[in-house]
């Protein structure tokens, strides 16, 4: 059975306690990693680079236009000279697929043909590998001819090459990494058929450089990321999986590694971590909000005198482009003093929010914030802790969080104060619905920037043309039309987003706290649902049916509203969620929900970067965020806007009645926080409804352990 999906919070009993326990006031905090930052300097004059950088001596080289090496050179103080922005083209022809550097200045130059099978999958054929000079004179040549190998993709930097010891080069060529001596002969090879990601998988693999001279083999199988070392034995080569402390905390898919002189690099989410073999951990080098940069950094390429080079995609004006920033160590003592402040997320930070951080952080001369991100599936515990401790994040960003439990104790601020004061931001500037979702017992916990909504869509022609509708309505729909289904979602999914209300208002009595789930009515909606859902199990399973009565569908942006609603030709009509008393709903996600914890010794300093984010930020962003801004005044301009001739390049403009059907949706859609105990229930009834799907329990002897499991759960809850 698929794992089930978890919930996105943790019971917080011990929460009240801690925060009258801990320790008050401000911490003092230090930026950056043992005493040092890296200080970014962003450079110019580099529209023409390409990718896959490496530096040698006086030379920066890439691969630029033709596939072909390029070189910059650097200066006396280790950086890019200006002068020759774009470099030089070296002489070793185009086609190049990858290339490395030896210790001593030789280059490596792979070339082979490309095609793409069908299945997505690169197929490399023959080629050769030539060794130049840095002066660029070739002096091997050795022919691929007959060797064929596929891979799962074909990135700008794939990883194919390796400079080792003793003047031997390693080259990736499908289930073999080949060793080739200093004359260009074969010398050695290493089977690595067991360890590579399956056929047709999208896993990656490349060979790695270390300090040393050593050389790695990265590959990732069946999810998961693994480093071999390569040593010599013979004529062969032995593969020894790498270990030690810290190696499986940074395993993460959503990271890249990279080769340096000093040791295996991982860029990931937060920065950069350093792996030396003879100390065999992982240990942080440099933080990006430290140096005021993204977390999507795109390559990273070790310099002379222990610079970084990072290269990162920004949108600027609408467009893309690329920026490189030269990272150089520096001493926090030397940097202007700053008060640090922590925003905690889960999961990763929305693009727009830290753009907003590194924005404040470069204007701020007073406080300077870090951004830190808890993933896995213990992440949400790791922060509870971190916000009992004595020195907690000062912001937390909202929207994977239960902040019902958060709010309850009092662990967010009330930033109805704050608004109050402001003279940027008033109450009434956001849309009312957004706020109330995010007040708990009287206090406004967070201001999400904008916010998402989701819709059913149907057949007019079977559903009507107008939304709101009722639980019964959809069965009433479904047994107008037998044989058909509501989609091929699983049962667990639409339990939750379908009839999730439908069966907290019908089956639990939250006041007395009496259930009715062991009854005829509750196994009826049971076996009803579960015939009218796709056969999958897990909650995210879905397969495709014929004519599915009703469309799950995303409306982030008004062009959405367009393509799926009043532009798909009279073929959908938006009918919405189905609601206790009929009336239109539609579900809304709110984006970047932040707030300020209670116990922050920092709160002016987190206010003022909210005030930062909530007016000038959202104002630059708004029209490039991909979802609905909160404000009421960009709502108002949004629709506007959409109003003009010519606006959009495919769509032109928007109608009056267009205009009117998005202002209608935004007014019924549905801001309100999880529901943590209707959760808890809808999990315990689709973990329990599984044995009854596989045959191994009756309904009704699953029905009786759904009702004393969730009872139990309820009289717990008054």
């Amino acid at each position: 059975m698929k794992k089930r999906r978890k919930l996105c919070y943790s019971y917080l009993f011990f929460l009240a306690a801690a925060l009258f326990l801990s320790a008050c006031g401000k911490a003092e905090r230090q930026r950056g990693i043992e005493g040092y930052i890296y200080e970014a300097e962003l450079l110019s004059g580099t529209e023409d680079w390409g990718s896959n950088f490496k530096s040698s001596g006086s030379w920066l080289y890439y691969i630029g236009y033709g596939s072909a090496l390029y070189r910059i050179p650097l200066g006396e103080d280790g950086k890019p000279e200006r002068e020759s922005p774009a470099g030089a083209r070296f002489s070793a022809g185009d086609g190049i697929l990858d290339y490395t550097i030896s210790a001593d200045g030789e280059i490596y130059c792979f070339y082979a043909a490309a095609g793409w099978r069908d299945s997505g999958n690169v197929e490399l054929a023959g080629g050769r590998l030539s060794k130049y000079l840095e002066d660029g004179e070739e002096t091997f040549r050795l022919s691929l001819d007959g060797r064929k190998a596929v891979y799962a993709s074909l990135p700008a930097d794939p990883g194919f090459l390796a400079a080792g010891r003793e003047g031997r080069v390693f080259l990736l060529n499908g289930d073999e990494i080949l060793a080739i001596d200093e004359t260009g002969a074969i010398a050695g090879q290493a089977d690595i058929t067991a360890l590579r990601p399956g056929e047709g998988y999208s896993g990656t693999e490349r060979l790695l450089e270390g300090e040393g001279g050593r050389v790695y083999y990265m590959t990732e199988k069946e999810g998961r990321r693994t480093v071999y070392e390569l040593s010599e034995e013979g004529n062969d080569f032995r593969l020894q999986a790498m270990s030690g402390g810290g190696w499986e905390e940074k395993n993460s898919l959503l990271g890249k590694f990279y080769g340096s002189p000093h040791g295996i690099l991982y860029c990931g989410m937060d920065g950069i971590l350093q792996c030396c073999s003879g100390e065999g951990e992982w240990k942080d080098m440099l933080r990006w909000s430290d140096s005021n940069l993204w977390q999507n950094a795109q390559e990273v390429t070790w310099m002379p005198e222990g610079r970084v080079l990072a290269g990162f995609m920004v949108l600027r004006d609408g467009d893309v482009s690329h920026e490189y920033y030269l990272l150089d160590r520096r001493k926090v003592e030397e940097l202007p003093e700053k008060e640090e402040l922590v925003l905690a997320c889960i999961g990763v930070c929305r693009n727009d929010l830290e753009d907003a951080v590194i924005r404040f952080n470069r204007d701020s001369d007073r406080y300077h914030i870090t951004i830190e991100t808890y993933d896995g599936e213990d992440a949400v515990t790791r922060l509870d802790t971190s916000l009992v401790s004595s020195d907690p994040p000062d912001l937390l960003e909202l929207s994977e969080l239960d902040v019902e439990k958060y709010g309850e104790k009092q662990a967010l601020a009330d930033l109805d104060e704050y608004l109050e004061k402001s003279s940027l931001l008033k109450r009434e500037d956001f849309l009312e619905g957004i706020l109330e979702g995010y007040t708990v017992n009287g206090r406004l916990t967070g201001i999400p920037s904008g916010f998402m909504c989701f819709t059913l869509l149907g057949n007019p022609a079977e559903t009507g043309e107008q939304p709101g509708w009722t639980v019964e309505d959809m069965m009433a729909l479904m047994e107008a039309h037998p044989g058909r289904k509501l989609n091929g979602f699983s049962f667990y999914f639409n339990l939750e987003r379908l009839c999730g209300d439908y069966v907290m208002d019908q089956f639990v009595n939250r006041e007395s706290g009496e259930c009715r789930f062991d009854s005829d009515e509750f196994r009826s909606l049971v076996q009803w649902l579960a015939g009218h859902s796709g056969s999958g199990r897990g909650y995210f399973d879905e397969e495709e049916v014929e004519e599915p009565l009703i469309i799950w569908e995303r409306i982030f942006e008004f062009t959405d509203y367009l393509r799926y609603v009043s532009r798909s030709d009279g073929k959908l009509a938006m009918i919405g969620f189905p609601s206790q008393d009929g009336r239109p709903l539609y579900r809304a996600e709110s984006v970047n929900a932040v707030g300020i914890t209670e116990k922050s010794g920092y709160k002016e300093g987190a206010w003022q970067f909210l005030e930062f984010f909530l007016s000038r930020e959202v104002e630059r962003t708004w029209q490039l965020s991909g979802y609905f801004p909160s404000r009421r005044d960009l709502v108002e301009k949004m629709l506007e806007e959409a109003a003009t001739p010519g606006y959009w390049y495919e769509y032109d403009c928007a109608t009056p009645e267009e205009v009117q059907g998005v202002e209608e949706m935004i007014a019924h859609a549905d801001f309100s926080l999880k529901d943590s105990l209707e959760l808890q229930v809808i999990n315990i009834i689709a973990e329990e409804t599984e044995s009854y799907f596989t045959g191994d329990k009756s309904l009704e002897e699953v029905t009786k352990v759904i009702q004393n499991r969730v009872s139990t759960l309820v009289q717990e809850s008054l």
